[in-house]
């Protein structure tokens, strides 16, 4: 048996951060990377896909990837036979980040993929004689509306969701507790570009309504002045999660989160337009919005009275710190939106941190 990784989501932006993050700290573990694909060689590929990504020159320890072809939906992941017995042989931590992140999704369609994937990650887990950890990244959403503070040790209500993203990450999570793995939960709020080089591979949730400005489309919004928004970094998403994987302490909940720091709406509204120095649009009642409004499905974050405890995942970051304001390094994610036209243009990780500055590296 060896120490190596399983990861599943690995081609989204997270787990393209955490590969990042593990392959940079030079020697380290084999990773498996499962990936959607017909076969082996189209494993390999998307494996590479997501290096580019990353890398201008992949690094050395990129040698440590190894794609393996998996399916959420499919009975044992889709794993062939000689993949599913390395894993489970070699196979120490676990770190599942795939999901569904579309909230329109009908509940029995986003089910399977965040709620029956998840178990059928637990029946592999559950035969890896070997397992020190397995790591599942659920959201801090999972609270549904809950009003005041949702602290980490503390159980979500299981009942007023938003939409079925929400529900299923909730069920997810019961089946994880029911399952006597060795876990750990990891619930960011709402993840956005890195710190400070504003890089992501990804343009969705936040970015919409931050193209939305950019564009000029929004002259009124309906949302809560006093709503909450709560950004938090990849970069300090991915150093939760590889905490949480090896710190022989670590069990429970971690929030990843802007915590105390979170923005209100307004606050976003007006860091927003003054980057893009465009007018600040008219704020009406929440709930406003036609049901087929391309901007509906994120209304209910601009109404959000929640806030995220995350004492413990404070405690758990190596420096002990949580992330820096989201006032602060938001310039970073609208700069790097506009820069590459919001990913029609996008820069590698690499290319990215450097023209930061050295500060990211």
């Amino acid at each position: 048996m060896s120490d190596a990784v399983f990861l599943t989501g690995g081609t989204g932006l997270l787990g393209m951060e955490l590969i990042a993050q593990l392959l940079e700290r030079g020697e380290g573990p084999d990773i498996f990377v499962a990936v959607r694909a017909g076969d082996a060689d189209e494993a390999a590929e998307r494996v590479k896909t997501l290096l580019a990504q990353l890398y201008d020159d992949p690094p050395a320890s990129a040698s440590r990837l190894r794609p393996v072809r998996a399916e959420l939906t499919a009975p044992e992941l889709g794993l062939d036979a000689a993949d599913r017995k390395a894993v489970i042989a070699e196979t120490s931590r676990v770190v599942h980040c795939a999901a569904s992140v579309e909230f329109t999704l009908p509940l029995p369609e986003a089910r399977e993929i965040n709620v029956e994937g998840v178990r059928r990650v637990i029946e592999l887990a559950q035969e890896m004689s070997g397992l020190e950890r397995f790591v599942h990244v659920s959201t801090a959403y999972v609270c549904g509306r809950l009003e005041g503070v949702f602290e980490e040790d503390e159980e979500p209500p299981g009942e007023g969701f938003r939409n079925t993203y929400e529900q299923t990450k909730w069920e997810g999570e019961q089946a994880l507790a029911e399952s006597g793995l060795p876990h750990v939960t990891v619930r960011p709020s709402i993840v956005a570009g890195e710190d400070p080089s504003g890089w992501t591979s990804t343009f969705n949730v936040i970015y919409w309504p931050l193209q939305a400005f950019a564009r000029g489309l929004f002259t009124e919004i309906p949302a809560d002045p006093e709503g909450n928004i709560d950004i938090v970094p990849v970069d300090y998403v991915a150093e939760i999660i590889e905490a949480a994987l090896y710190q022989p302490e670590a069990a429970g909940a971690f929030h990843a989160v802007a915590g105390e720091q979170a923005m209100t709406v307004v606050e976003l509204i007006e860091h927003a337009c003054g980057a893009l120095d465009r007018p600040p649009p008219e704020l009406s009642p929440p709930g406003t919005l036609a049901d087929d409004h391309p901007a509906a499905i994120f209304e209910p974050y601009f109404d959000v009275h929640s806030r995220f405890g995350d004492r413990r995942a404070r405690e758990l970051h190596p420096n002990g710190t949580g992330p820096r304001s989201p006032q602060d390094y938001m310039p970073a994610l609208i700069d790097y939106g506009v820069q590459t036209k919001w990913g029609k243009h996008p820069l590698t990780r690499e290319s990215a941190r450097a023209r930061a500055g050295p500060s990211t590296s």
